[in-house]
This record gives C-alpha cells, structure tokens and sequence, in this order.
C-alpha cells in the first residue's frame, strides 16, 4: 500500500530529527531501541538514514515519544517534535518558520530557529549541546553543509 506524499513527509521530516528528539527526551540510543524492542543497531541506522523509516517504524516511535510526554510532561519534547516535524513550516505557533515576506519574519521577533535552538539548549544534557547546535546551524537538514 502506497504512503500518501503528506504523509511520507511527516516520516522523513520525524526521521531526519529523531536524534535531536531521542536527545530531548533523555534517552541513549540503547534507552529508545530497548523502549520499542529493537536491536540498538535498528535506531542508530534510523537516525543515520541508512535505513528509511517504515509507516509502522514512525508509529511506534511517535507512540514511545507521545508515552513519555505524558509520562513525565516533557513539554520540551513536545515543542520539538510539534516544530521539527508536525508543524515546520510555522513552527508549531502559527507563525511563519522561512523568511518569505508573510508574518513570522525577523519583525515579528526570534524566528523559529532560535526558538528550537533554545528548547534544545534547555533540554540537552551539556555533552550533546554542541552536537545538536552544530547539526541545526551548520547543515542543510541532511548532514551535509
């Protein structure tokens, strides 16, 4: 069966930020795959894109991570993924993310990068800070610069 092309996005904009989300929540590699009942080996290849991300794959993600939200009321977790994959192009608060000419723009206050950038500054442990700030501001999305 065909995975509608909305859809197939969502799955690839979740895939290309699963590290950033895993690190949000806390987890290590071996903490996400234990918490889905994979090998280690089966995130790590997500989150490197050697593998892509199966409809079933994102669902079972998106059940682990929506779990842990309310488990421990990680809003944090919520924002990036609401950002980062639900809602990009507004930045999950209605405002434009692309400085296009339309509201959301350098104007109207911090634009949506900035306010990732910071969620993950307040949610990652020190170690993995520089990491994800190096992926966000030196990367075109998918590793290369």
């Amino acid at each position: 069966m065909a995975i509608p092309a909305h859809e197939r996005q969502m799955i690839e904009r979740f895939q290309s930020n699963l590290s950033i989300i895993r690190k949000v929540a806390g987890w290590t590699v071996q903490q996400l795959a234990d918490e889905l009942g994979v090998a280690r080996q089966t995130v790590a290849n997500l989150e490197a894109g050697r593998t892509p991300m199966s409809k079933l794959q994102y669902l079972a993600l998106r059940t682990v991570f929506n779990a842990e939200i309310v488990r421990s009321h990680n809003r944090d977790l919520a924002r990036i993924i609401k950002t980062l994959v639900d809602d990009p192009q507004t930045g999950g608060d209605g405002r434009n993310a692309v400085g296009d000419g339309r509201d959301g723009d350098a104007a109207d206050g911090p634009g949506t990068a900035m306010q990732v950038l910071t969620v993950i500054t307040g949610a990652l442990a020190s170690g993995a800070i520089a990491a994800a700030l190096a992926f966000l501001m030196f990367t075109d999305g998918d590793g290369r610069r």
